[in-house]
């Protein structure tokens, strides 16, 4: 596949004769690549064996996010797997949580087992938040004596206000642990589960749906293994979740927290192997979705290996030049795939996150992370079963989002981009069956104001073909201003593809004007040319004359 240059867009651009669309909202988070292990795998665990078995699975996410330690071989077949968290979740409930015993894992038992397990492993580098504001007098009940945050040497203790469906999903999309513990029955120990998923939209009754990884046995999976138990979770008195049919309150949640984000990962492919069965790049200008402005770009190169039946897409993304307006990148990174198609495998650097929805492939950072800053590169890979077939696809990036204050929902927005990704083999549509189309934008302005019996404003203009046909004819630029009189148009010579040129333009006005200009130059201004993307040809400057 030759690679190519291609615009990106906002609602309603087109490419050449294909319209491209915003891409869909994302309908919630998911946490990918959590194990599900069941209360019956091994003859001596029941249903009082939750705490320890949530709690092997939350540091079992953590091994494959950075943190090796926290899971070993410790059954010696020679792998990490499920099985190990098994082992480890045994380990944790005969010992320091104490899930044998007549009182069984409690919340301050499972507290003080986590911590001292994480505490041995990777001193002070975690905090344990608890949402339970009687947790204290739970602690003290126990035996562990008087509560403190740093009771426990290498691990703080936190305890927050009770649970609420908001510290729920702001811990989730922090990149964090999170265990929900339900009183059953009053007086009797918690029942906890992992939380897995929330989506955005309530349900017509005002309801959050949530998923979250149980140990209930799965009957219908050969072998041993958890649930995910689909359900949802509404605010009353206090938050509840709908378990086993009745409106469970939620007495605790504990959240496992780094304190500080790990990073690393894969390196930014250099090149694509020969053998590839596709390579392409495209290059997407990203706009303002209410004002239509340019306010940054993208590079997408993607190379498609085939190992079998396994058809890997790997996608090197590069922030160009967009900033927000706190200094920070970009955050999320969406490709849309056929929604039949199963995903085998990902990776992603840290600290960036998978999440996996039907029809997407989704990759974010965790909140308060900045991001892909301008010049930076990550790659980011998935494998489908093949043999598939490369085509254009819509996709999108998303800017950094600054937490809330306190937790709460924070929702990503997504700026339209064009890439490639796979369809079913056979499907039509590929990147050589499109239409090329050349597309002339503003990259760069500069201007300096001279004095003399006027104000002159002159601009350098810098105008480029970001598309990847040559411009057919000769067009023309325009200077202009809504706020001050005058315009000035230049001639733009015929591009090639990744062909830029400077012009120069200038008017000027009397003293009696205010002495700041706000000004545009517009490519193509008599549009003389068909491009890829009509919307992207203007660019805004400002200067303020010598009074």
């Amino acid at each position: 596949m030759v690679a190519s240059l291609i615009t990106g867009c906002t609602i309603a651009a087109m490419f050449g004769l294909i319209a491209v669309s915003q891409p869909e909202t994302i309908p919630g988070y998911v946490v990918s690549d959590l194990q599900l292990i069941s209360q019956e795998s091994k003859p001596d665990w029941s249903a009082r064996w939750t705490g320890p078995i949530e709690a092997a699975t939350i540091l079992a996410w953590f091994h494959g996010y950075g943190y090796p330690r926290f899971l070993t071989d410790l059954n010696g077949d020679g792998v990490i797997d499920e099985l190990d968290t098994i082992e480890l979740a045994d380990i944790l409930g005969k010992g320091p949580m104490k899930t044998q015993t007549p009182l069984g894992t409690d919340d301050a038992r499972l507290v003080v087992g986590l911590a001292r397990y994480v505490a041995e492993r990777y001193p002070d580098e975690f905090v344990i938040k608890i949402y339970d504001a009687s947790f204290p007098a739970e602690f003290s009940a126990a035996g562990f004596g008087q509560f403190a945050p740093d009771v426990i040497d290498g691990i703080v203790l936190e305890v927050k206000e009770d649970p609420s469906i908001a510290a729920y999903e702001h811990e989730l999309e922090s990149a964090e642990g999170v265990i929900v513990g339900l009183e059953e029955n009053e007086g009797e120990n918690n029942t906890y589960l992992t939380g897995r998923s929330f989506l955005y939209d309530e349900t017509p009754e005002g309801y959050t749906p949530v998923d979250l990884a149980w140990a209930e046995e799965d009957r219908w999976t050969p072998g041993y293994q958890g649930q995910v138990l689909e359900t949802a979770a509404m605010t009353d008195d206090g938050m509840y979740i709908d378990y086993r049919g009745a409106w469970t309150p939620v007495e605790f949640i504990l959240v496992l927290s780094p304190i500080e984000q790990r990073r690393g990962g894969p390196p930014t492919v250099e090149g694509c192997p020969p053998e590839a069965v596709a390579y392409d790049v495209t290059v997407s200008q990203l706009f303002d979705p209410v004002t239509d402005r340019r306010i940054g770009s993208v590079r997408v190169e993607e190379c498609v290996t085939r190992d079998g039946d396994i058809d890997t897409y790997t996608y090197t993304l590069t922030n160009i030049d967009f900033t927000t307006l706190d200094g920070c990148g970009l955050c999320f990174f969406l490709i849309h795939v056929p929604p039949t198609l199963p995903t085998v495998s990902h990776s992603e650097p840290l600290p960036w996150l998978f999440t996996g929805f039907p029809g997407l492939w989704a990759w974010r950072t965790p909140l308060g992370d900045c991001g892909l800053l301008p010049g930076e590169s990550a790659t980011f890979s998935a494998s489908v079963p093949g043999p598939t077939a490369d085509t254009y696809v819509s996709g999108g990036v998303g800017a950094c989002v600054s937490p809330p204050d306190g937790d709460g929902l924070v929702l990503v927005p997504l700026l339209a981009i064009r890439t490639t990704g796979p369809s079913e083999e056979g499907e039509d549509g590929g990147p050589d069956e499109e239409p090329g189309c050349p597309d002339l934008t503003v990259i760069r302005v500069e201007s300096v104001c001279s004095l003399d019996r006027e104000r002159t404003v002159t601009v350098a203009a810098t105008i480029k073909n970001i598309g990847d046909q040559p411009t057919p004819v000769t067009t023309w630029a325009r200077l202009s201003s809504s706020t001050h009189p005058g315009s000035d148009y230049a001639a733009v010579g015929i591009l090639d593809p990744g062909e830029e040129t400077v012009i120069h333009l200038s008017f000027s006005f009397s003293f009696k004007y205010p002495p700041c200009v706000d000004f545009t130059v517009e490519a193509d201004t008599f549009n003389a040319i068909d491009e890829c993307n009509e919307s992207n040809n203007e660019m805004d400057g400002s200067i303020c004359c010598p009074k």
